[in-house]
């Protein structure tokens, strides 16, 4: 055990992907003190044994590559005849999906900012909780997604909906824009709908909190044994606070601390450190003088003292940052792709090209028609572009955060996603089906990626994660769900052609269901390889960044 007299920051973290290589011995922390003052290391010395296990797995990778490119293997030369399992028919159950209609609701006069003037605002940029500084706009998304469970609510930006609590709370606190799920909850708090007013819950007057039993009740129990009210409650409190903060400012950390420290705070724990009459001057006012002309330009159209405002705030986050900020390219990518919402337009589209290039299919082989071979080139060019699209939004996340987009469950859905497309066009040739199954699939892990549980916010990389490992091993793990989820869509494909089997059109789906058979054991067979390729350098990775194979 090492002891140091200063306090460290995350010591555990800080050695990860650093351990210290001496003669042939590894030091890696294992843990640390309690009081943080020193750190336990222990020491490998295993020269022999990694040889012989990365000689190994190096066998295996090759053998892998082999075995695809191998003219004889059965990759390539699998024929329907070495499949000896009997058909059978079977029934398929489809499922429907629910639609939800939007409710509007009828509020108040309240302040509404200009969408122009709120998203020029949206620029500034702002360090939240987790110390990640980026642009307010993205702040204000990741707000609102998580107050209203929506992208947007109504048709206002989520900069003029934050801008607004901040400036008019008096009159936004009466809006319903906070979701409640659960019903008992809701008749608790005596609403009718599924959204609650801030002074549905709080109530100011009377400095009285209407759920702060409920909320000590759930808390006091083990996680385990909370029901679903008490989860909703939990939510419902988090969601409150989130406004409340807007509202007192401690989501305006915009302004650099002159503490010699890296710290951003509001205007009103900015001013405690200027270090002067104009800078306190300056610091004190400037959000007043922010508000006012944002009101005036909504009105006038004029934004151009609004615009010298914003970018007096900009030139003193430069000024003033103790670290490198990002560039204006990369806040108005970060701004853009917000505005854009890439992956929930994605969604849909992908979900109705694949499923009718699947009716237009199935059609053509039961019917005898034959193939609306225009139709089905047509809709491939289609899935082209959304992949084009698809894969550019993963290179603005890539460019956003300045890390592979893979160290989250939300990126990582995005990647499979994008994987099981590339899937389906490198099986195009052999089947349109393959295409048409991959579009589904794709659209429903986009789904998956944008349920609740789901945080598709941009964040820092963990230490853990900043090695070059991380693309490496997460992008081959995740990619190999791609191919696999593609043999389990074909598959399901499969099934069903042969409940539409009879003595008509048995030839034909026979046929068919032979193409995609050959096609679903190659795609299985890949995604087989890749996932055993992406566990061994997971492996590696372990070894390499903390001293064990998969020693967490």
């Amino acid at each position: 055990m090492i002891d140091n007299e200063q306090k460290v920051e995350k010591p555990y973290s800080i050695y990860m992907n650093h351990i210290l290589k001496y003669q042939g011995f590894r030091f890696f922390q294992s843990s640390y003190d309690n009081d943080e003052k020193g750190t336990i290391l222990s020491v490998s010395y295993d020269r022999i044994g990694m040889m012989v296990t990365y000689f190994g797995y190096i066998l295996l990778f090759i053998f892998i590559i082999l075995s695809i490119f191998n003219k004889n293997s059965l990759f390539k030369t699998l024929t329907i005849n070495g499949f000896k399992s009997p058909a059978k028919k079977i029934g398929i159950t489809l499922l429907a999906i629910a639609l939800s209609s939007a409710l509007s609701f009828s509020q108040e006069t309240k302040l509404v900012i200009d969408k122009k003037v709120a998203d020029d605002f949206g620029k500034v940029l702002v360090q939240d909780q987790k110390g990640r500084t980026k642009p307010l706009y993205t702040l204000s998304n990741d707000i609102i997604r998580k107050v209203t469970k929506k992208n947007q609510f109504e048709n206002y930006s989520s900069m003029q909906v934050f801008f607004g609590f901040y400036a008019d709370f008096d009159n936004w606190k009466n809006v319903p824009l906070i979701k409640v799920s659960n019903s008992d909850l809701a008749q608790k708090l005596d609403i009718n709908s599924d959204y609650a007013a801030f002074t549905n819950v709080v109530d100011l007057r009377n400095n009285s909190y209407k759920i702060a039993q409920f909320v000590e009740e759930a808390y006091a129990k083990p996680e385990g044994k909370r029901n679903k009210f008490d989860k909703e409650v939990i939510k419902l409190d988090e969601r409150i606070n989130v406004l409340y903060m807007i509202y007192t400012g401690e989501f305006m950390k915009i302004f650099p601390l002159k503490d010699k420290s890296s710290h951003w705070g509001a205007p009103t724990e900015a001013v405690k450190y200027a270090e002067s009459s104009d800078d306190s001057l300056y610091l004190s006012k400037i959000m007043g003088l922010v508000i006012e002309s944002a009101q005036k330009a909504s009105v006038s159209k004029n934004y151009t003292e609004v615009n010298q405002f914003v970018t007096s705030i900009m030139d003193y986050q430069r000024k003033f940052a103790n670290y490198e900020l990002p560039s204006n390219s990369k806040i108005n990518t970060e701004v853009t792709y917000n505005k854009v919402k890439i992956y929930e337009r994605l969604f849909p589209f992908y979900a109705t090209i694949g499923l009718l290039m699947i009716i237009i299919l199935i059609y053509g082989i039961v019917s005898g028609k034959g193939l609306v071979e225009k139709g089905i080139k047509f809709l491939n060019l289609l899935l082209l572009i959304g992949f084009i699209v698809h894969t550019l939004g993963l290179i603005l996340r890539w460019y956003i955060s300045g890390h592979a987009p893979m160290s989250n469950g939300y990126e990582s859905m995005l990647f499979i996603s994008w994987a099981t497309l590339l899937a389906g066009f490198i099986f195009s040739k052999k089947s349109h089906f393959a295409l048409a199954a991959t579009a589904v699939l794709a659209s429903l892990t986009l789904l998956v990626a944008h349920l609740s549980f789901m945080d598709p916010e941009i964040t820092n990389l963990v230490p853990v994660l900043k090695s070059y490992w991380l693309t490496l091993h997460v992008s081959i793990i995740t990619g190999s769900y791609g191919f696999l989820g593609l043999g389990a869509i074909l598959g399901l494909l499969s099934m069903i052609l042969y409940s539409f089997s009879n003595n008509q059109n048995k030839e034909r789906i026979s046929k068919t269901i032979d193409e995609i058979t050959i096609i679903n054991y190659r795609t299985l067979t890949l995604g087989l390889y890749f996932l055993s390729i992406g566990t061994f350098l997971g492996a590696i990775w372990a070894n390499e960044s903390w001293g064990r194979y998969w020693g967490w």
